[in-house]
Parts: C-alpha cells; sequence; structure tokens
C-alpha cells in the first residue's frame, strides 16, 4: 500500500502516514527553541518547547512528564500512530509507552511534519495545512 493512501483526512484532523518508523536522532536548536524528532525514511517533526513528552498512561493523573534532557529516550523507539489538526496540535504515540503531545490553538505556535515524497503537514500562524506528494496522494 502506498504510504499517502494511509491518509484519511477528516474535517478537523489527518492521520499521518509514520506508523512503523522508527525515531533516528532527537535535536534541540536555538532561538527560538525548536526540537526536531528525526524519523527514519527522513521524516521528521519539528515543533516549538510548547510540546509535552510523557511516558506511562496517555493521560493524567498516571502520565508522567519527560525532562528536556531525557527526551533522547525516544531513540529507538516506533511510532505507533500520529495525528495532526487543523488547530495546529499533535498527538503522536510510541510502542515505548511515550506520547508526545502539542496542544494546537495558539498563533505563535509553529509545528511542521514532513515525510519527503508523500506529505508536509504545518501549523503557523493559527494555520494548519497538508501537502501531498506523489501522483497517489488523496
Amino acid at each position: 500500500m502506498n504510504p499517502c493512501q494511509e491518509f484519511r483526512p477528516d474535517p478537523s484532523s489527518w492521520i499521518l502516514g509514520l506508523r512503523g518508523l522508527p525515531v533516528t536522532a532527537v535535536r534541540h536548536t536555538g532561538d527560538p527553541p525548536r526540537r526536531v524528532l528525526a524519523l527514519a525514511a527522513g521524516a521528521e517533526l519539528t515543533f516549538d518547547a510548547a510540546a509535552d513528552l510523557t511516558h506511562g498512561s496517555a493521560s493524567a493523573p498516571g502520565a508522567v512528564s519527560v525532562p528536556a534532557e531525557q527526551w533522547a529516550e525516544l531513540v529507538g523507539a516506533t511510532v505507533l500512530s500520529a495525528v495532526a489538526f487543523t488547530s495546529g496540535g499533535l498527538r503522536v504515540v510510541f510502542d515505548s509507552g511515550h506520547h508526545l503531545n502539542v496542544r494546537g490553538g495558539d498563533p505563535e505556535l509553529v509545528v511542521r511534519v514532513r515525510k519527503p515524497g508523500d506529505f508536509d503537514w504545518a501549523y503557523r500562524g493559527g494555520i494548519g495545512v497538508m501537502t501531498h506528494h506523489g501522483a497517489d496522494g488523496p
């Protein structure tokens, strides 16, 4: 199956075709502070520091926030699901028990998820936009 066929856009979200991709690196960049999760196949998740990485249950009261200096624990973890929202929110679940959540709605928020040759999703200035690449995209 073409990875683009994994997209199931509805009016408020997209299921991203990242399932099964392992995290290969975690980088923190300068000003403004951004985090980049590099995945296999050249895919990347880039977001500002407003993201929250938890381990354990997906939500309170059992979720335990992971400090920024421990985000490298994600290297080797595999994406189980990834959903992007028109509001700028992003939710990614990993097989390691980690959950990445970026809360949308802030017009200053910058989030980008891309998988070369398949898609590029970006949220900037209060607008979430999906661009599909290739002839087999929806």
